[in-house]
């Protein structure tokens, strides 16, 4: 048998040898093992929220779908998710302050949802924000910084939408990064 052709029944060493390589794959117990650990180190060593890693991981694998034709619409849903949420701490602050100390402040924060979980599910029927749940993410999760004390390493509220917004899209990646280190490229064949 010549070296550029193959036997249908039996394949040559090399490409033996290379589909084998495509099917070894790591179980997904240990590809996401390492990839939160690398996502924990991350947080401790930069100070950003890992949380938020793992919520736009957990976003990107609710989606489903192509992951290449996904990535950029949850990265848009969730980003536009944090900007919202900045909205409504924004505008729960201002109302606060506009009627003073005497009403609660969940009152400012009640008045701003009326109008951007409205919103935000009206922006989901848009073409570049198809995930509506990203949305609610991104906007959790922005809450969830916040308040949960990133905001003191993170300054100010840009800092906590930069925060957010770039942990969410690091769970993005890592879903794809988990993609590759889980795929098999396919049914085996047998030798």
């Amino acid at each position: 048998m010549s070296a550029t052709t193959s036997s249908p029944t039996k394949p040559d060493a090399v490409t033996s040898s290379v589909s084998s390589r495509a099917r070894r794959v790591l179980p997904p117990e240990i590809a996401a093992t390492i990839l939160a650990v690398c996502a924990t180190i991350l947080g401790a060593v930069s100070g950003l929220p890992v949380y938020g890693v793992f919520l736009g991981w957990a976003a990107a694998g609710l989606a489903g779908g192509s992951r290449a034709v996904r990535t950029p619409v949850l990265v848009s849903c969730l980003t536009t998710g944090a900007v919202l949420g900045t909205g409504a701490l924004a505008a729960a602050s201002a109302l606060g302050q506009i009627v003073g100390p005497d009403v609660p402040q969940w009152l400012g924060t009640v008045a701003a949802l009326i109008v951007i979980n409205p919103l935000m599910i009206l922006l989901g029927r848009t073409r570049a924000l198809t995930s509506v749940p990203a949305m609610f993410i991104g906007f959790s999760t922005l809450f969830a910084v916040h308040l949960g004390g990133t905001a003191s390493t993170w300054e100010g509220m840009i800092g906590v939408l930069v925060a957010t917004v770039l942990t969410n899209s690091i769970g993005v990646g890592c879903h794809r990064i988990f993609g590759h280190l889980t795929w098999s490229g396919g049914p085996a064949t047998p030798a």
